[in-house]
């Protein structure tokens, strides 16, 4: 790929501003799953809208807009969704929202202790692994997927069902057997 095809795609990896509207946006997001409250979700577009973005950047937040509204919309049809926060991170995951499922499950990573805190790191490095894939970082996707398995096979059934964990471990051998 030439230096001006990469230029035109969406990487926070590489570009600060890019990096800048994922977290920006992401952090609204996580904010809004956290409240229940879609216009927080809705500011965050509109206040990035009236900054001069490259298109790469508006295409990423009208996409991830989208779907951030749709996990908002099954999240308040469904209550009990929402007050699982295995479930919510596994509707992220299903959602493509690698980033975000890894923010959300952060956020109840600092309050655990003991192998809880374990087994969710490796579950935060399981969402992270698809981020770096997502943007053709295979080399860092393999060892963090190693990291998380190294954790998860140990410890699966400490892993809430609602997470649906056995799918994502498949993929995860799958990126350290095709490296």
């Amino acid at each position: 790929m030439s230096a001006v095809m990469m230029k035109i795609l969406f990487n926070p990896f590489e570009d600060r501003t890019d990096r800048d509207v994922r977290n920006f946006l992401g952090s609204a997001f996580i904010s809004a799953l956290h409240k229940g409250d879609h216009t927080l979700v809705a500011q965050a577009v509109s206040d990035l809208g009236r900054r001069k973005l490259p298109d790469r950047a508006q295409n990423y937040i009208k996409a991830r807009h989208e779907r951030y509204i749709a996990v908002l919309s099954q999240i308040s049809s469904n209550p009990l969704l929402g007050a699982d926060i295995y479930a919510t991170a596994c509707l992220l995951w299903d959602e493509a929202l690698f980033f975000e499922c890894h923010e959300w499950l952060e956020q109840n990573y600092r309050a655990a202790q003991g192998q809880k805190k374990k087994v969710l790191q490796a579950m935060i490095r399981t969402a992270g692994t698809f981020e770096l894939l997502a943007y053709n970082r295979k080399k860092a996707a393999v060892s963090v997927a190693a990291k998380a398995l190294a954790v998860l096979e140990p410890h699966l059934l400490q892993v809430p069902e609602s997470f649906d964990i056995h799918p994502k471990m498949a993929r995860l051998r799958a990126v350290i057997k095709d490296a």
